[in-house]
């Protein structure tokens, strides 16, 4: 995965900066405005530090493992400095993987932001029912302001796909091929052979905790990728929504088709597809998880013929 750390920091750099230059004013806005149900827009990260805490988990325990091998059965050092050398890289592999999802994160939190604004113009417009409602001017502003912020979510979006594509195909590709063997040696290794040593099992134990964070970070950016779309959506049906409150006169029904019209062509864009190889969603996850589920279920019943 050396050429991910190379694509991410060397080639894409600019465009990386620009992105988050751009979600940095969203963002910082983010941490103060609140939903309409009271709770506060910000960023918790969460999954992000339990897949790496999972993660430091299997490094530390690993390390920990080596060492006593050497230790304890006078293994040469220059093989545990390559794995202490190996697993450092997949650290670094996960830790992108946790920044491109974080990335994902910062511009479903601009469009969760937008949706509430929204959302709190309307109940406005609810409680001013004793007073008057506001006029088709006041209207027709909201929807060109908020589709011009759907206009600039859905270029995020679309920047987000053209910096991190070439990286998120390979982080894909490393979750369910190379991790997935790793994973599938050590536990035909605990299944298959009656181990004595119980060092020997928890060494691979611990091998098989890089692959659920390899999977737990893959899972984060198809989840975040998913509710992204769903905050699209959303400010789409908020933004029809405040069509309804014009009057239904002859120029705001053409006017409302063509911004109709517009945000129909938009639904078609809104996924994460590097390379329109695959979309980045839960269904993709749900996806990968059901094909290692089934050649693990096929390599089991080769060895069990053997």
């Amino acid at each position: 995965m050396n050429v991910n750390v190379v694509l991410n920091y060397y080639f894409t750099g600019r465009q990386q900066m620009a992105l988050l230059k751009a979600c940095h004013d969203r963002f910082q806005r983010a941490k103060s405005v609140r939903n309409v149900d009271g709770t506060k827009s910000v960023p918790s990260f969460r999954g992000s530090r339990i897949v790496l805490g999972i993660f430091l988990l299997h490094y530390i325990n690993y390390e920990l493992n080596q060492y006593t091998y050497v230790i304890l059965y006078d293994e040469k050092w220059p093989e545990l400095t390559f794995y202490v050398v190996f697993y450092f890289i997949e650290m670094i592999t996960v830790m992108h993987a946790l920044y491109y999802d974080s990335v994902l994160d910062m511009i479903r939190l601009c469009a969760r932001l937008d949706c509430a604004q929204l959302a709190v113009r309307l109940e406005q417009d609810v409680k001013r029912d004793c007073s008057g409602k506001f006029d088709d001017s006041y209207w027709w502003r909201t929807i060109e302001h908020f589709y011009s912020r759907l206009l600039e979510l859905h270029g995020r979006g679309r920047e987000y796909c053209r910096t991190f594509r070439l990286q998120l195909v390979s982080i894909a590709l490393n979750t369910f091929v190379v991790s997935f063997s790793i994973f599938y040696v050590n536990l035909n290794s605990i299944i298959a052979y009656d181990h004595d040593n119980w060092l020997e099992k928890y060494k691979r134990v611990t091998e098989c905790l890089g692959f659920f964070s390899q999977l737990g970070a893959l899972l984060l950016i198809c989840r975040h990728a998913t509710e992204l779309e769903g905050e699209q959506l959303s400010l789409m049906r908020l933004i029809l929504r405040a069509q309804s409150k014009l009057t239904k006169s002859t120029s705001n029904r053409k006017r409302g088709n063509v911004f109709c019209s517009r945000i129909l062509i938009l639904q078609n864009g809104m996924k994460i597809a590097p390379f329109d190889l695959f979309d980045f969603d839960m269904e993709y996850f749900f996806g990968m998880i059901a094909a290692i589920v089934t050649y693990l279920v096929v390599l089991f019943q080769f060895r069990a013929l053997e």
